[in-house]
């Protein structure tokens, strides 16, 4: 992951889609030492990205995107891939008692995709409720798969990340993507505080190499989030 995720370094992580995986089990050791982490990526194999032209980043809350994968967002975008940003709540639960963070949010999402290099209109807002994805699984993979339509490659939240929209997310994503025979991946983000190294979630994980540029423009991105990063609002989100 890049210097302003979890886990610093010149690579970021995603997980093959293949089979379920457990969800997260709040009984299990937390904060694994960021050295522990680097030394188990370090045995991963590369995914190469290539082959991917057009990509669809499902993201159930604004700054998902950023922090998942936004290294791999930029290098993609500057490589001239088609990257579309599907935001599937407005991120509204963070911080209730701010009745204009829906605003906020979606500002802030915009002035991070931009510094992710992505043009003005690759992404959409479905604004389902904030916490409350796994309500309607069916209907929240019917609206994923009529966006994948025309994409090579989809990339989601790891559904054993820790919090429950991340896991409908993932799964919502994987079932719409084997629906249209398209390949798909999964991101963590919260995953990297509550999993062990030698856990489920590098079973199956690959390492995607970035550059010194791309993670700049992450760390940009990340900087937009002010109302996740920053006591603005109240107690700040991302840690």
């Amino acid at each position: 992951m890049g210097s302003t995720s979890p886990v610093p370094g010149s690579t970021e992580s995603i997980t093959a889609v293949a089979g379920e995986h457990l969800p997260w089990d709040p009984a299990a050791p937390s904060c694994t030492e960021e050295s522990v982490w680097r030394a188990a990526l370090a045995l991963r194999p590369h995914r190469s990205t290539l082959s991917w032209r057009s990509v669809l980043v499902v993201a159930p809350h604004p700054d998902d995107e950023t922090l998942g994968i936004g290294a791999t967002i930029a290098a993609l975008n500057r490589r001239g891939a088609s990257v579309r940003v599907l935001f599937l709540t407005d991120g509204e639960a963070s911080h209730p008692n701010s009745p204009r963070l829906k605003q906020r949010r979606a500002g802030e999402a915009a002035l991070a995709l931009g510094a992710l290099g992505l043009p003005t209109g690759r992404a959409e807002r479905l604004r389902w409720p904030d916490g409350r994805l796994s309500d309607d699984i069916d209907g929240l993979t019917a609206s994923v798969a009529a966006r994948v339509v025309g994409c090579d490659t989809v990339l989601s939240t790891w559904p054993g990340d820790g919090h429950p929209d991340h896991r409908a997310a993932g799964i919502a994503a994987r079932d719409a993507a084997a629906r249209l025979g398209v390949g798909a991946w999964w991101y963590p983000i919260w995953a990297w505080h509550h999993e062990r190294s030698d856990g489920h979630l590098l079973g199956s994980a690959e390492r995607v190499p970035v550059a010194a540029i791309d993670l700049a423009a992450k760390k940009r991105a990340l900087g937009a989030y002010r109302s996740q990063l920053t006591d603005l609002l109240g107690s700040p989100i991302v840690p």
